[in-house]
């Protein structure tokens, strides 16, 4: 088993469980899968793990120890937690093994070992389908729009090295007609010459312009708000993960 799962979740009580409902979810989690009464793959393992579990909620140190690592990872949602005591001495140490695992490792352990409902686990599951969809085509559409700009970029430069020499033309006869008739009189003449090539000049800087935003849109910083502030915690209210 992957150890994904919290030890409130592990035992079926909320962070908040007084030490009455850890000992009486201990004991109905312990009739499920003692190895003496449970002879799958997973009973010893299960059974070690809900001993761990009540091991540390019950003791108050190790409770607080344990919902302060729960609220430091609580962006890092799929990481699990190991004590382990000093054999020479009777100290106790913490030590953090964190091994991260994906949404989909933890989805299976929830829809198994979890003591939600079956028509819960359905409804989480086809919540976890649809949120996971959803966050894919956002993925897909910043994708797109990340190669729309670099793209673009390209061909606003690649088009304006073929129209270089007709800008230059066009640029030489305005000067020459500026120096002839003045600014005014150019300006009077060639309105609609001015406007494009303002336009053009706009085009041109946008080709700069575009990698930039580029470059944005696949940062990082948007992944990581994509993945953490929303595919995260959708996944989290799909399957009421508990921080």
């Amino acid at each position: 088993m992957s150890n994904s799962m919290n030890y409130y979740e592990l035992l079926g009580i909320k962070n908040d469980a007084t030490e009455a409902e850890i000992k009486i979810a201990y004991k109905s989690q312990m009739k499920k899968w003692h190895p003496d009464l449970n002879k799958s793959d997973e009973a010893v393992s299960m059974s070690s793990k809900i001993n761990e579990a009540k091991e540390v909620l019950l003791d108050i140190e190790k409770r607080k120890d344990y919902d302060e690592y729960l609220s430091r990872k609580e962006t890092e949602s799929y990481n699990r937690y190991t004590q382990r005591k000093a054999n020479s001495t009777q100290e106790q140490t913490n030590n953090t093994n964190d091994s991260m695992v994906t949404k989909w490792e933890y989805l299976r352990d929830w829809l198994k070992f979890s003591t939600y409902k079956p028509i819960i686990k359905i409804i989480g599951t086809i919540g976890v389908l649809f949120e996971s969809l959803l966050c894919l085509i956002i993925k897909l559409i910043l994708i797109l729009l990340a190669f729309i700009c670099n793209m673009g970029s390209y061909m606003i430069r690649n088009l304006f090295n073929y129209l270089s020499p007709v800008i230059g033309i066009m640029a030489f006869l305005l000067v020459a007609q500026f120096l002839t008739n003045g600014l005014k009189e150019v300006i009077k003449q060639n309105k609609e010459i001015l406007r494009g090539i303002i336009i053009l000049l706009l085009v041109y800087l946008s080709s700069f312009i575009l990698p930039l935003l580029s470059n944005l849109i696949l940062s990082p910083k948007v992944f990581n708000v994509l993945y953490n502030k929303i595919d995260i915690n959708l996944f989290k209210k799909c399957v009421g993960y508990k921080d």
